[in-house]
């Protein structure tokens, strides 16, 4: 078997340009493409995904939506050797492509192995450079603290998971278009009709328009900014619609027990309205997502919000947290506060770049618990918060802390 050279964002390749779109020289047998995914833990990220591993699932799933002849199968948390040319498509964090070193600019490579016999690809690897600062989020490039960019996993990954397939960088073939797949990180973090177009002629599928002119459908990205409430037996959902992928036609809200679950809801909203309301809910406790659907596939999720319903329903919103303290050890942070008046069932971190912005991070931790912990923290200073929820609202803030990551 024969490897070629590892491509991918920032790094330079040769390509030969097929209509707008521009392809490597192999592609996959038909069948299954399966990922090793083996990113580690990381703590809620940015855009309310769980963990680097469900981020870049989401990113595979974004491919899957619009080829038919191949399909990226996923091994989560997987424990498969880590090698090159071993056999496995792993996907993880590295200082280093194997015996190379990254360059300075670049966020991470594919590997690519194929056997010259049939020209078929055998392996490809993913590696992500662990000398940048990476959170997953969607929208323009967000910087952290210290000015450098912030690197976005998730549209890094489709990127990466582009080249997996067999397509290249546009724009280094002398094609000037609107792509995931061109050779520089940008605020484009969604795939684009060249992208699908592109992957479509390797494999067949919705991505191909097939010189008819129409537009390929794309899956609707997530939704965010979910927020619930209750008055009584009544609750109110409200999220915003999807900035990235396919227009959505309805909306999927999903209702469960415990995180992550839907046990309790699933069901479509059967419209495009960002907003819902119900009454005669029971009393209890409800984990609440909402995902966008279309023709061509359903979203990741939103953020969770955990509801709570009461048969007297609350007074109000809860007041602020008090004695919010913050520690690090190396890239772990743990938050601890006491209890907000008013009965809180969930806190609201919010961190920025600065005193009073919430740039950096905005998240429902989802429980009453009175810390919090996350793993894989980027360097860098944050200003950080924390406010008390439940039915009835969001409190006042707590005391600020500045917390200094190196």
């Amino acid at each position: 078997m024969t490897r070629l050279a590892a491509i991918g964002v920032l790094l330079v390749a040769c390509c030969s340009a097929v209509d707008a779109y521009v392809f490597l020289n192999d592609r996959w047998s038909d069948g299954s493409i399966v990922m090793h995914l083996q990113l580690g833990s990381s703590g809620t990220l940015m855009d309310g995904r769980p963990s680097w591993n469900a981020s870049a699932e989401d990113a595979l799933a974004s491919w899957n939506s619009i080829v038919d002849r191949v399909k990226f199968r996923v091994v989560r948390d997987s424990s498969a050797p880590i090698g090159d040319n071993n056999g496995y498509n792993n996907v993880f964090f590295s200082s280093g492509i194997y015996a190379q070193s990254f360059g300075t600019t670049t966020l991470a490579v594919t590997t690519n192995w194929y056997r010259v016999s049939t020209g078929r690809r055998t392996e490809a690897d993913v590696i992500f450079n662990t000398a940048f600062s990476w959170n997953s989020y969607d929208g323009s490039l967000r910087r952290t603290p210290s000015g450098a960019t912030l690197a976005d996993l998730h549209r890094v990954a489709l990127h990466e998971f582009g080249h997996v397939l067999g397509l290249n960088h546009p724009d280094q073939g002398g094609q000037y278009v609107a792509a995931i797949m061109n050779s520089s990180v940008s605020s484009i973090d969604s795939l684009q009709i060249d992208d699908a177009s592109g992957a479509a002629a390797l494999y067949g599928g919705a991505g191909n328009s097939g010189g008819g002119g129409g537009s390929p459908l794309i899956a609707p990205g997530a939704p965010s900014d979910l927020t619930a409430a209750a008055s009584g037996a009544t609750v109110s959902l409200a999220w915003r619609a999807p900035t990235t992928g396919g227009p959505p036609t309805a909306y999927v809200i999903e209702a469960g027990s415990a995180p992550g679950l839907s046990n309790l809801g699933n069901f479509s909203t059967g419209g495009t309205t960002t907003s819902f309301a119900s009454s005669g809910i029971g009393a209890g406790s409800y984990y609440i997502r909402v995902k966008a659907a279309n023709a061509a596939g359903t979203s990741a999720a939103s953020n969770e919000s955990l509801l709570t319903v009461s048969a007297g329903g609350c007074a109000g919103a809860p007041g602020a947290p008090s004695g919010f303290l913050t520690s690090v050890n190396g890239s772990t942070v743990t938050l601890r506060w006491n209890e907000a008046a008013g009965n809180p069932t969930t806190y609201l971190v919010e961190a920025g770049s600065a005193p009073g912005l919430s740039n950096l991070a905005s998240s429902d931790l989802g429980s009453p618990a009175t810390s919090f912990v996350a793993s894989g923290v980027g360097r860098g200073t944050y200003y950080v918060r924390l406010r008390g929820r439940n039915g009835c609202g969001t409190g006042p803030v707590s005391n600020e802390t500045v917390l200094v990551v190196q």
